[in-house]
């Protein structure tokens, strides 16, 4: 009988734990579900901007790309704005390298020349007959030679809008 009774407590000592144990593994279970449900949108979110920037550069025929690592994916909302394409690269080239590519390029694919600063960062600002090119070109980090490039294309009728309206 006492063997019995001992049996009945171990059990009924071990039943609550169990139960403790098989709950808590499924409240863990649920949370990291929901948890993989919030990160789903934010890739879906970076695919989509990824593919937009992939057609854009599909359409640029007469803009030259370097050599790139990675692209510098942008937010949302700055990819949104319809008047101007906004590019960015990490390149394993030297800002004096990109700027020999750019300024011997551009001109090759029918861009002229208009203005250049130099400082921390460089701009290389570029038009044809129908678009403005910027180009600011600045190193990846202070310690390698790596670029970020950054590319932004307008076309020149919003420009040119712009000026006559005296904002520019």
């Amino acid at each position: 009988m006492l063997y019995e009774q001992g049996g009945c407590v171990k059990i009924r000592f071990f039943v609550p734990i169990l139960f403790c144990l098989l709950f808590s593994s499924c409240t863990k279970h649920q949370s990291s579900q929901q948890k993989n449900d919030t990160e789903q949108p934010l890739v879906d979110s970076r695919n989509d901007i990824l593919d937009t920037i992939i057609q854009q550069e599909a359409m640029l025929v007469d803009v030259p790309i370097p050599l790139y690592d990675e692209r510098i994916i942008p937010s949302s909302d700055q990819i949104s704005n319809t008047d101007t394409l906004a590019f960015g690269y990490k390149s394993p080239l030297s800002r004096t390298q990109v700027i020999e590519f750019f300024m011997n390029q551009m001109e090759r694919y029918g861009w002229k020349h208009l203005v250049s600063f130099g400082a921390s960062e460089i701009l290389l600002q570029f038009e044809s007959p129908d678009r403005y090119c910027s180009v600011v070109i600045k190193n990846s980090d202070h310690t390698s030679s790596h670029s970020s490039i950054f590319i932004y294309i307008k076309k020149s009728e919003h420009i040119g809008s712009l000026i006559s309206s005296g904002l520019g």
